[in-house]
């Protein structure tokens, strides 16, 4: 049932246009009615009709007084003029109101019943794309709570890379990673303090944030290298342990770029919250002393290492790389990653850097045709005499005799 107001002083005016609708469309409306401009706004702020016949000169309050007082109440309903004055300056006021229609008394029976389908089809298809906007609002935010999880998730090795990527792209490139942990476990209040968790942050960061689990929360935040880092964590824990009414601790990574660095900075924040002992603390993983307890979590939160450390020689072996380096970058100390190098890859970090090396200058002087100078400085020599001794020794042969042999054979 759709909701009808006649405002107009005249009782038989009202009654008589009540008796054309109801016969006209029978069971459609439910009609209220009003004989001045003060009970129209009463009647509408209290029903809410659909549409209104407003007449002009009324008793007190006229009728578009009324409509503009009705106008700071409801913007959608329809509203029609139905008077015996036909001035133009109140027609363009009425327009400038919002009114669908100016009819003039007395009106034939025909002009409103056409008026009435034309409004109810207007409200009908205004009610339908209403509800398509509501439910396509509901599907984004539903979209984007996944979308996030979905990264969130990825970033900590939870999701492989391309079902992220069904979602959203990555809404930054570069930031750090936080894991919060809570001290409290209880399954009711998760979905509570999950929301006071990411309303605290989000209000102060661009960020993507994991669901809790398991009393942890992974959170990504985007962020340049001068940010102050430890000042926001511990001003965050305060805030935290206040609204949630129970103690936090806080494991902070560093700043990197790209999806393989948030990973990395995830797991360098795991390694720092399993550090803390005590809650009510946040640590970065630069302050986390390197002991053998220490790099054995974060052997177990990084996975194989080794495999970070070929693909980063692979990428970086043209370069000045020292075994210090390449420990600093997977967070290990020098001695402790020789040892795990050459017990995972049955040699030293310098054999290994050694024949990549040699193999990668095998293929440029096999596949680009390059000399041997240009070999060696392509794969980090700086020497071509020394290049030269490193090669027979690796190959047992010059790197010229490589390159007639590779010659012949082409």
């Amino acid at each position: 049932m759709y909701k009808l107001l006649i405002a107009d002083d005249e009782p038989l005016e009202r009654e008589g246009l009540q008796l054309m609708i109801e016969r006209a469309f029978p069971q459609t409306f439910t009609i209220f009615h009003a004989e001045h401009g003060r009970s129209a706004i009463q009647q509408v702020e209290q029903h809410r009709p659909h549409i209104i016949f407003m007449d002009i000169k009324m008793p007190g309050i006229q009728g578009l007084e009324a409509i503009a007082e009705i106008r700071k109440m409801d913007a959608q309903a329809k509203i029609v003029i139905l008077t015996a004055y036909d001035y133009f300056t109140y027609a363009k006021e009425a327009i400038s109101l919002g009114v669908i229609e100016y009819v003039l008394k007395p009106a034939k029976k025909q002009q409103i019943i056409e008026l009435l389908q034309k409004l109810l089809h207007q409200i009908t298809e205004e009610q339908a794309m209403r509800e398509q906007q509501l439910t396509a609002r509901e599907k984004l935010v539903q979209l984007q709570a996944l979308s996030e999880t979905a990264w969130t998730w990825l970033l900590m090795g939870k999701m492989d890379e391309c079902s992220a990527h069904t979602f959203t792209g990555m809404e930054f490139e570069k930031g750090y990673a936080m894991v919060i942990e809570l001290e409290k476990s209880d399954a009711s209040e998760r979905e509570k303090w999950e929301e006071i968790v990411k309303q605290c942050i989000k209000q102060q960061r661009h960020c993507l944030c994991s669901p809790l689990s398991q009393r942890q929360m992974a959170i990504f935040i985007e962020a340049e290298q001068h940010e102050r880092i430890i000042s926001f964590a511990q001003s965050l824990l305060k805030q935290l342990e206040k609204a949630l009414q129970q103690r936090v601790k806080i494991g902070i990574g560093t700043i990197r770029s790209g999806v393989d660095g948030l990973k990395r900075s995830y797991k360098e924040a795991w390694t720092a919250v399993r550090y803390v002992s005590s809650f009510s603390r946040a640590i970065h993983i630069d302050d986390v002393p390197i002991t053998d307890e220490v790099e054995q979590i974060h052997i177990k939160t990084n996975g194989n290492v080794i495999e970070q450390v070929e693909m980063f020689l692979h990428e970086n072996y043209c370069y000045d790389v020292t075994l210090e380096e390449v420990a600093k970058y997977v967070h290990l100390t020098p001695y402790y990653f020789s040892k795990l190098f050459k017990k995972e890859t049955g040699q030293t970090f310098i054999d290994y850097l050694t024949h990549l090396r040699i193999e990668k200058a095998k293929q440029l002087m096999r596949d680009e045709g390059l000399t041997v100078k240009e070999a060696c400085y392509r794969v980090g020599y700086k020497d071509p005499n020394y290049f030269s001794r490193v090669f027979k020794k690796v190959t047992n042969m010059t790197p010229t005799e490589y390159r007639q042999e590779v010659c012949e054979r082409l």
